[in-house]
């Protein structure tokens, strides 16, 4: 048995996602430690653990325009969008809301925290075996945790999370991936933010109750999620690719939409390639389709009936690389996607209170980022902003206020101080808009207006310590 030590130094040039080439582990750029080799068998594992001080200050979940002529006294006219969220929970909904005694009685919030960075404390494992000279066989896991602890209870215990167990066949035919594994929608925007953007930093908090942090997703880019699926990847063809996979199907908590017979395809075309020395190109488009149903009950014959609707989603994303210049470019586009997650369950996507039609929203991002290496240093800048179509109900429903946007601006600074080490510092400004609620004349029960739409912004700085292998 040879026990080998493989880590290597990966400087600003080389950081990206494992998934960009063989998919494992779906993190930034790393070397495998090999712990063992040994009658063909290899086992290796590889990992980080990360601790960012965090601060946050500006406003809380806002309050409900007032009615023109209200009192101070009267009850809201209408809720906001994510006032009842599970935020709290650590679920993130629409807007962002802070743990329940985070903000002093105007509203204001401030707190510092020490939080886990876009990427928590990981474990992983990997076993392969060369079959022959063209077939390798690999099992992979990957255990997750966070440095905090639920809603800052300290009580509260840190649960370990299986994100990843998949195993990979691998030839010259291409390969087959069967297991928990990452989606294909909005993976290119997941990329670039790791790459470029939050791969070693916070960015936006994705909830003030628990980590990991969610970088710009939420704001413009969108995380695939992980799910159980069986993936085929043709080899690559002077950098071409195609991903085809079926995925478990998923359903919503909100509007009634628990049922999802059929497996959800989705998959991807990629192109990655080098261009001389130092230049590189990758992009991507990404799709899915799943069809969903609820049970209803017919008025007339008080008969049970089922209702199916279909979601999908749509998005792509560019990635250049040239000397020390980085930039990504992506977008998405899709009805049921969810602003932080694909097929997120959210409020945002089907109210099951206000929304009695049960209508799934519309869903936009698109997000830019780019990023200068020096050596050791890099420093990033980024944009992006998420968006959400009102549907024919909530035009009318003068109850509800729903969310319109989420924009995010960022900034950071990153410098590998080691080979295993990196040091970074990377502010974040978040803003939220809602499209306000309807107003409805008493006497005609008709729209005739509508209030001024509610507003958040809030600034969050952090800075921290990675060590990964």
């Amino acid at each position: 048995m040879k026990i080998v030590n493989k880590l290597r130094y990966s400087n600003g040039a080389r950081l990206g996602l494992c998934v960009a080439t063989c998919l494992l582990a779906s993190r930034v750029a790393h070397a495998e430690v090999e712990l063992a080799d040994k009658d063909g068998w290899t086992f290796s594992f590889d990992g980080r653990v990360n601790s960012f001080v965090s601060g946050g200050f500006g406003d809380g979940l806002p309050e409900a325009t007032r009615v023109p002529g209200a009192l101070p006294t009267d009850p809201p006219h209408h809720t906001v969008m994510g006032e009842s969220s599970s935020a709290g929970l650590g679920v993130p909904n629409a807007g962002w809301n802070p743990n329940y005694g985070q903000t002093d009685v105007n509203n204001n919030f401030v707190n510092i925290r020490v939080r886990s960075g876009m990427y928590g404390n990981i474990l992983g494992f990997g076993i392969a075996r060369k079959v022959n000279d063209t077939t390798t066989i690999k099992g992979y896991i990957s255990i997750w945790s966070t440095v905090e602890s639920l809603a800052q209870d300290k009580w509260a215990p840190v649960v370990p999370e299986a994100r990843e167990g998949h195993l990979t066949v691998t030839g010259n035919w291409g390969s087959v991936r069967v297991g928990r594994q990452l989606g294909w929608v909005g993976r290119q925007s997941y990329e670039i933010d790791t790459a470029y953007g939050h791969g070693f930093g916070v960015g936006l908090p994705c909830t003030d109750a628990l980590g990991p942090a969610c970088g710009h997703i939420g704001t413009g880019a969108i995380f695939p999620g992980y799910g159980a699926a069986v993936v085929y990847s043709t080899p690559s063809l002077g950098g071409l690719r195609i991903h085809a996979g079926a995925y478990d199907p998923s359903v919503y908590g909100a509007g009634s939409w628990t049922h999802a017979e059929w497996l959800r395809p989705e998959g991807s075309i990629t192109f990655d390639r080098p261009i001389g020395e130092t230049a590189r190109i990758k992009f991507g488009v990404e799709g899915f389709w799943q069809q969903m149903a609820r049970s209803v009950t017919d008025p007339t014959t008080m008969s049970d009936l089922k209702e199916t609707t279909s979601v999908w989603g749509a998005s792509g994303g560019l990635r250049v690389e040239a000397g020390p210049i980085r930039l990504g470019l992506s977008g998405f586009r899709g009805k049921g996607l969810g602003l932080f997650y694909t097929l997120q369950r959210s409020n945002a996507v089907a109210d099951p209170v206000e929304d009695q039609t049960h209508a799934i929203r519309m869903f936009t991002g698109f997000y830019a980022q780019s990023a200068l290496v020096f050596g050791r240093l890099r420093l990033a800048g980024g944009f992006g902003m998420s968006t959400v179509d009102q549907t024919a109900n909530d035009k009318i429903n003068s109850m509800l206020s729903v969310i319109r946007y989420q924009r995010g601006i960022s900034g950071g600074i990153f410098y590998n101080a080691t080979d295993s080490i990196v040091l970074g510092f990377d502010y974040f400004n978040f803003a939220a808009g809602w499209w306000g609620a309807p107003t409805v004349d008493p006497t005609t029960m008709t729209v005739n207006g509508k209030l001024a739409g509610e507003k958040q912004l809030i600034n969050f700085a952090s800075a921290g310590v990675t060590y990964y292998w």
